[in-house]
């Protein structure tokens, strides 16, 4: 009861008003119109359907709608494992992790690699969630941009540390396949929507 008022006369009604019929014009306030409700619920349960469905498509037709975007998808977790390897000096991942539980490592002394690698934690989720969205008008562009901050805030720690590993090395070059990627994906997804 909208405001208040039966919704066929358009009589006022107490808001503390509980019986199920109106005082005015005695019509089932719980039934009436029932059946329009039940559409207007049946068309707007519908559309949101369609809405998630539209999501859902746009996903997959981002990330495993062709070989080629699946092997772009597991490329963006490979730095993890690049990280295992010496990234600077001999500081991997796994070196710093056990060197911060284990108390045996002066976080002072490594706080750039420490900040290098959980920016490549950080830049790289937000490449693959970019990704996600690649079948989108704008999604190729955002990719490149993302995956363009990434490499370039990589680089730019990786002079100011010095002193870079195999690591290092490995996870530039997975980024700039990613670009390749992104270019061979987005040719992929255009020509699935022509």
């Amino acid at each position: 009861m909208k405001n208040n008022l039966c919704p066929k006369c358009g009589g006022k009604l107490s808001p503390f008003y509980i019986k199920e019929t109106c005082p005015h014009c005695k019509v089932n306030l719980l039934y009436y119109n029932f059946e329009d409700r039940l559409r207007a619920d049946a068309l707007q349960a519908q559309k949101e359907v369609g809405a998630v469905n539209k999501f859902v498509n746009i996903i997959k037709s981002s990330t495993i709608a062709s070989p080629v975007l699946i092997v772009r998808l597991v490329l963006f977790f490979t730095p993890l494992g690049a990280m295992c390897l010496p990234m600077y000096k001999d500081i991997s991942l796994i070196r710093l992790i056990m060197g911060i539980i284990n108390g045996s490592i002066d976080i002072g002394s490594v706080i750039m690699p420490l900040i290098s690698m959980a920016l490549v934690i950080v830049l790289s989720l937000a490449v693959i969630i970019s990704s996600l969205f690649s079948s989108t008008k704008t999604g190729f562009i955002r990719n490149m941009i993302f995956s363009f901050v990434n490499t370039a805030v990589f680089i730019v720690l990786g002079l100011i540390i010095g002193s870079m590993g195999a690591g290092w090395y490995l996870t530039l070059v997975i980024y700039i396949f990613e670009f390749v990627l992104h270019i061979i994906c987005n040719k992929r997804i255009n020509k699935n929507i022509d």
